[in-house]
């Protein structure tokens, strides 16, 4: 199987350029590609995941993998997707953060890591101006949809022209790397078209680039794929501990599991069917979830890891907390949500507050009122139980846990 075939199978492509140049570029592994990465956050998420995934599956194929990191696009923020104005990062901030990315891309996959800010740090505004903004009409900027949208809020001019600054990243890997083709989400084509604009008007109409927008995940439901009730699901552990990523992912629908399974996990094609087949005898079971879990905690984290996720969810879901010593109690403690409890006692409505599981006194009667939480595996329907030192667990009486629904846990540290 080629690699498009596969991707096509797989449901990720979501457009191309040019076909004519894909194909020479899939007969020249000399060429590469390459995905940027903005450094708006000092971790990426599960939504970023997708891209790595697939630059590792085109370097399964042979071919040269780069991640770019927007040092220099970081500093104006990419409109694509946004309804308002991004706040700038002061400079510190965006350094930290574009370290952080680099890392985590280099423990992922073997790509060669390029910061833009390499493209700039000799131009000043002239020499833009006279290099690229002299190359592009306003009109063709106009015409892009994500700049169209913005044009009846409001649309700063830093905002404005960064398709022109992602469009020269393109050029300049175009001509000092022998990059090809650059691969962006669905959101991106605006700005590798422009690109694309600048390879043709210096390299004439019989260059080689070209570019793929891959599908962003999204949820049966229309939501993006990656965020929890909580926030984002970042592949950083000090963020999202790998229980709650692995939580995060045994908890998708069935509806959309085996689009997961596809897109983010280097099971073959076949044996994503068989994995379905096998989870269609009994959902119950949720077995394609736990290997999408699996199968993507392992590659972010590690097997160690993994396995500790998957220890940790044991223990919860069998109702064994009271068996467990006080060390493993405290491992649990960097898994799961947790609170430290320096009250002896707590109205069932607060606690549910401070431990984050409500963001508001209403949601959590709403909660309580129709028998979403439990501490210590009993319901509560009362709102005005209140929780104290004295239902502790555990061999040691530390520990209490809280239940929402039935897969969403949360301990209570007694102090």
């Amino acid at each position: 199987m080629d690699l498009i075939k596969e991707l096509t199978l797989r449901n990720v492509i979501n457009n191309i350029t040019n076909d004519k140049k894909l194909q020479k570029f899939i007969n020249d592994k000399n060429a590469g590609l390459y995905v940027g990465f903005d450094p708006s956050f000092h971790s990426l998420h599960l939504g970023n995941y997708l891209m790595l995934v697939t630059l590792k599956r085109f370097m399964n194929y042979g071919y040269s993998i780069y991640a770019l990191i927007g040092g220099a696009t970081g500093q104006i923020g990419d409109p694509s997707g946004k309804k308002t104005e991004r706040k700038l990062l002061d400079l510190k901030t965006l350094e930290k953060n574009e370290q952080a990315i680099s890392n985590q891309i280099n423990k992922l996959i073997n790509a060669k890591v390029i910061n833009n800010r390499v493209f700039y740090q000799d131009m000043d505004v002239f020499s833009f101006l006279r290099i690229v903004g002299k190359e592009i009409n306003v009109n063709y900027l106009l015409e892009k949809e994500v700049i169209n949208k913005r044009l009846e809020s409001g649309i700063s001019y830093a905002e404005f022209t960064y398709p022109l600054i992602q469009g020269y990243d393109f050029l300049q890997l175009y001509k000092k790397h022998k990059i090809h083709c650059q691969l962006g989400g669905s959101d991106q084509w605006g700005n590798i078209t422009t690109g694309i604009e600048l390879i043709r008007k210096e390299f004439g109409d019989d260059n080689d680039a070209f570019g793929i927008t891959v599908n962003l995940l999204t949820k049966s439901d229309g939501t993006k794929f990656g965020k929890s009730e909580s926030g984002a699901i970042y592949l950083d552990s000090n963020l999202t501990s790998p229980y709650k990523m692995y939580q995060f992912l045994v908890n998708q629908q069935d509806s959309d599991v085996k689009k997961l399974l596809l897109a983010l996990t280097f099971y073959s094609v076949n044996e994503v069917e068989e994995i379905m087949e096998q989870h269609e005898a009994n959902k119950t079971k949720r077995y394609a979830q736990n290997m999408l879990a699996q199968a993507i905690v392992k590659d972010i984290h590690g097997l160690e890891a993994l396995n500790k996720a998957m220890h940790t969810s044991e223990l919860f879901f069998n109702n064994q907390l009271d068996k467990l010593d006080e060390n493993t109690l405290l491992d649990c403690l960097n898994d799961l949500p947790s609170f430290t409890a320096t009250n002896d006692q707590y109205n069932i409505i607060d606690l549910l507050i401070n431990l984050g599981v409500c963001n508001s006194k209403t949601n959590a009667r709403q909660l309580i009122t129709s028998n979403g939480i439990s501490v210590n595996n009993q319901i509560i329907n009362d709102l005005n139980t209140v929780i104290s030192k004295a239902d502790a667990l555990g061999k040691v009486n530390k520990f209490s846990y809280l239940k929402k629904g039935k897969r969403n846990y949360y301990l209570i540290n007694w102090k």
